[in-house]
């Protein structure tokens, strides 16, 4: 059924007037009405069963950078707590037909991130020296301690920048005004009644094995400063390491963008996520984030629609309290926590992506006893700002 629907449809988009191609249509009044109209509803899609795998940190690390996150952790927390989940909420249902006649279109995530693509900036400057990306991140994580059960919040900003020209270095600097804390009051409590512990043990990771943290109290986490490039690769897609011209000859088109990324998912095995379709989503989001050009950014959003069970969440509100609307796949399972989606949250005004985030939608027996809920957003990394300069980094003095 499934099968014959898409013949149908593509029937339908080769017989379209070539007037009437939504490319066409990109910035007019109508596009802009019609964008809304899609965006205030709200259509269901099947859930899809898929391999477990544990929420991800980041989506695309750049070069060397995959080994910090295996690492100890080592972070600040202080007295008090907060949560990490920001506001959420969803449109309801959209209005009826409009004054120009056109009916209400419930929403579905393939169509709605076209029209995302369609209004990716594309008059931002196209290249420089150094492209530079600002993000905060934060994260849950549920702890065993001494016979208390809680949960520890943890947040951090991040600034990257990839060196494109010859002789110029790439940067990662993380852990700019880092905190980690009890996540609630009453998980503070919980951690004191633990013994205030400074080295505590975070749920199974779902790889065979368990996350160290060590926590250190008094002044807050300082920051560290790597090097992330190899020579002239500066970044990572799939299983390989790969230099800026190499991300600049990505193709523009989706149909094309969509068989690299499948070459390097058989490449790459699917070792490092379970299932074809959460590594495709994982990679083409990455992509976003890194120095290519405006058009392989709109061919990645595309190559996100057509994922199988992708859809549109309606107006959402990101960590960070920015408007915007989201987009998910379908619930999976995720050890150390339960069952949970992905999510982008977009600005559907110029395309950009401002939060990347894994949000738990039924919580296992014991991330339910730390007080985590469905909704609860256990990772996030938010963009703050991203654009392309000629002067590297101002990187933080570190004390020896």
């Amino acid at each position: 059924m499934a099968r014959k629907r898409h013949d149908v449809m593509k029937t339908l988009a080769d017989a379209r007037p070539p007037e009437l191609d939504p490319d066409h249509l990109a910035g007019s009044a109508r596009a802009r009405r019609d964008l809304e109209t899609i965006l205030a509803g709200r259509a269901e899609a099947p859930e899809l069963r898929r391999s477990p795998r544990m929420f991800t940190w980041r989506w695309a690390l750049p070069v060397a950078a995959t080994a910090a996150a295996a690492g100890v952790l080592v972070a600040t927390l202080p007295q008090g707590g907060s949560g990490a989940e920001g506001p959420r909420t969803s449109a309801g249902p959209g209005p009826g037909p409009t004054a120009d006649g056109a009916r209400h279109i419930p929403a579905n995530g393939r169509l709605a991130l076209q029209h995302v693509a369609d209004r990716l900036d594309r008059t931002a400057a196209d290249e420089g020296t150094y492209w530079q990306v600002t993000t905060r991140s934060g994260w849950i994580g549920v702890v065993d301690a001494s016979g208390e059960t809680f949960a520890v919040s943890s947040s951090e900003k991040q600034q990257q920048s990839f060196g494109v020209r010859p002789g110029t270095e790439s940067l990662n600097v993380m852990g700019l005004d880092a905190t980690t804390e009890p996540r609630s009051e009453r998980d503070a409590a919980r951690w004191r009644a633990a013994g205030s512990p400074k080295d505590l043990t975070l749920a199974d990771t779902g790889q065979g094995g368990r996350l160290g943290l060590r926590i250190e109290t008094g002044a807050g986490k300082r920051p560290t400063v790597d090097r992330i490039n190899s020579g002239d690769r500066i970044a990572a897609l799939g299983a390989r390491n790969v230099t800026y011209q190499d991300l600049r000859k990505l193709p523009g088109d989706s149909a094309k963008l969509k068989e690299v990324l499948a070459d390097l998912y058989r490449e790459d095995g699917g070792s490092e996520v379970r299932g074809r379709t959460e590594w495709m989503w994982r990679q083409a989001a990455g992509l976003i984030g890194l120095p290519v050009k405006a058009e392989v950014r709109a061919a990645a959003y595309r190559v996100i629609a057509g994922l199988p069970g992708i859809r549109a969440l309606g107006e959402v509100t990101d960590p960070l309290g920015r408007e915007g609307v989201g987009f998910a796949l379908p619930a999976s399972d995720r050890p150390g926590y339960g069952t949970g989606r992905s999510e982008l949250i977009v600005d559907p005004a110029t395309g950009a992506l401002l939060s990347e985030q894994e949000v738990l939608t039924e919580p296992d027996a014991k991330a339910a006893k730390a007080g985590l809920t469905s909704g609860t957003v256990v990772n996030y990394t938010a963009t703050v700002q991203s654009e392309w300069t000629d002067r590297q980094l101002k990187t933080p003095e570190i004390p020896e």
